[in-house]
């Protein structure tokens, strides 16, 4: 019995670390706030391509082109918030929520 605590607790701190990955549905509010950032702004740096490339191949989405994913009303809400906010607020907005490793 004192084993299989042992072995619950584990998984359940392994799940609990892994848990920070973005969801689909961040990812595509990313995708539209980067959009924003690379046209009117002063675009993604190289470590951003990375990230992003990575986060989109987390879900798939690397597959489908960036034209296409940026069709998508979350990612198209995403780049309204960021018109909203403009590049020096998108910026503090993305490190506000953890998403500065996206936007130069």
């Amino acid at each position: 019995m004192r084993i299989m605590n042992k072995i619950v607790t584990i998984l359940l701190l392994v799940t609990t670390l892994n848990a920070k990955a973005l969801s689909p549905n961040e990812m595509l509010v990313v995708v539209g706030a980067v959009k924003y950032y690379n046209e009117n702004c002063a675009g993604l740096n190289h470590a951003g391509i990375k990230q992003m490339n990575k986060g989109l191949k987390r879900f798939d989405m690397d597959r489908t082109p960036i034209a296409v994913l940026e069709q998508n009303p979350l990612a198209v809400s995403g780049y309204q918030t960021a018109v909203k906010y403009g590049c020096m607020g998108t910026k503090r907005e993305a490190h506000k929520a953890g998403y500065g490793q996206y936007i130069n």
